[in-house]
């Protein structure tokens, strides 16, 4: 498959040859071979597949600019220039704009399973999302195995809700200080939750997960209604977890409280010691400026505000996606996540660091099992926003991660990184800030 795609960037001289370098996740090349099209052959399709490139590689906001002015030819823009600029304002929070770009793409390009597929994540309603669902699953017998077979899990999750509301807010405050406790032996921090019938789990707080994840036998009790299955594709094991998805008739956040709340179950144990009982993602407070205030161990939500200092964030697929340094000079779009005891570097990345060398296999454990392949890589050193840690890090490819989110994703920021900070994260200006303790850098 790579020596393919290394024929192809030699002869990359249209749309279509790029594009399948995206596809054999060859995106440096693409973004190479995208720039001197644009150049020679300038125009709509030159420039969109300019921004798919860029996209692919993480440079999101390049994309946007590649993509801008192309997308605003009214009815005669490409379609995959306004789902791949829908895709951009996503990740930079502009939600009302990339759901208006992708459902005039989707109109436009009503059998492009690339197009379907994008668009069906901004649908207004459930029904149309299954449409369009339904719709990428008979046009697109040659796409991603993983993509198709999510496809099908969501089918079946929206065929069980119809158009049912979740996570409908009960009591929310406008201020609130919950309690951020640390894990018994470090390995990150969990708020408590109390469901129906009084029924108190605890969940790590995972700011590199999205949603509400639990294992079965802990919420059993706790106004459980199962709905459908479907497959979860995370870092353990082999990648993909067969899970099941259900409501919490009531979850109870200290003082921030939903009724059906959607839950992803597992009968897997996420901690054998059963210090956790699941994890929870930071959608459960969607519209909060939210500070992690890990120092002094509590979580505060609050009104949006216009967060001026900091750096970006961009949300692709539930994953909350930060520029870092892996070295001195290689950069990427790093998870920032608090669910991650240690920093982990992608091995290709790991490969550009000048004295960085892959060592011993690594046991890392994620939602779904050990990470296959994972090792320690030494020489290597993670920046952000003036943190600084060199020395030994876990090591992964996260190609199948980088594929199915369409960003390419060179590592995590984990605890080793953040631990004793203040984190601010506001979704007015998509802006995160982070303060270290006194006297460490």
């Amino acid at each position: 498959m790579i020596g393919a795609a290394l024929v192809l960037f030699v002869t990359a001289t249209s749309a279509e040859q790029i594009r399948a370098l995206i596809d054999h996740d060859q995106w440096g090349e693409a973004v190479v071979a995208a720039t001197a099209l644009a150049r020679e052959a300038p125009g709509p399709e030159s420039a969109t597949v300019l921004g798919e490139a860029l996209y692919r590689a993480g440079r999101i906001d390049e994309a946007g600019d590649a993509l801008a002015q192309v997308a605003g030819g009214g009815d005669v823009a490409p379609a995959r220039a306004l789902a791949q600029l829908g895709l951009v304002r996503a990740a930079q929070g502009r939600d009302e704009e990339a759901a208006s770009l992708l459902q005039r793409a989707a109109t436009i390009a009503p059998e492009d399973p690339w197009v379907l597929w994008r668009a069906a994540g901004a649908a207004p309603t459930r029904a149309k999302a299954s449409e369009l669902l339904t719709a990428y699953l008979a046009h697109g017998s040659g796409e991603n195995s993983d993509r198709l077979e999510g496809a099908r899990g969501t089918l079946r999750l929206y065929a069980a809700l119809g158009e049912r509301k979740v996570w409908v807010p009960v009591s929310r405050p406008e201020r609130l200080v919950i309690p951020l406790k640390p894990v018994v032996g470090g390995d990150g921090y969990f708020v408590e939750a109390t469901l129906t019938g009084s029924k108190k789990i605890r969940l790590l707080l995972d700011t590199g997960s999205s949603g509400l994840f639990v294992v079965e036998r802990a919420v059993k009790k706790g106004g459980l209604v199962p709905l459908s299955e479907e497959t979860v594709f995370a870092g353990g094991g082999s990648g993909r977890s067969t899970s099941s998805r259900a409501l919490l008739t009531k979850i109870d956040l200290g003082g921030l409280v939903y009724a059906d709340a959607l839950v992803t179950t597992t009968k897997d144990e996420f901690d054998k010691t059963g210090r956790v009982h699941g994890v929870l993602g930071l959608s459960a407070f969607s519209g909060y400026r939210v500070t992690l205030d890990l120092a002094k161990g509590r979580l505060l939500l609050d009104p949006p505000g216009e967060l001026a200092g900091g750096t970006p964030y961009w949300s692709v697929e539930g994953q909350l996606l930060v520029r870092a340094r892996g070295g001195e000079s290689s950069e990427g779009l790093f998870l920032f996540d608090t669910g991650a005891t240690q920093s982990m570097i992608d091995t290709k990345l790991a490969g550009t660091i000048p004295g960085a060398t892959l060592d011993k296999p690594a046991e890392i454990r994620t939602y779904g099992g050990n990470v296959a392949g994972a090792t320690l890589v030494r020489g290597a050193s993670v920046s952000f926003q003036g943190l600084h840690r060199a020395g030994t890090f876990n090591a992964s490819d996260l190609t199948m991660r980088s594929r199915l989110g369409g960003v390419e994703i060179s590592g995590y920021l984990g605890l080793d990184l953040l631990s004793g900070c203040s984190v601010v994260l506001d979704p007015s200006t998509h802006r995160v800030a982070v303060t270290p303790p006194p006297g460490r850098r």
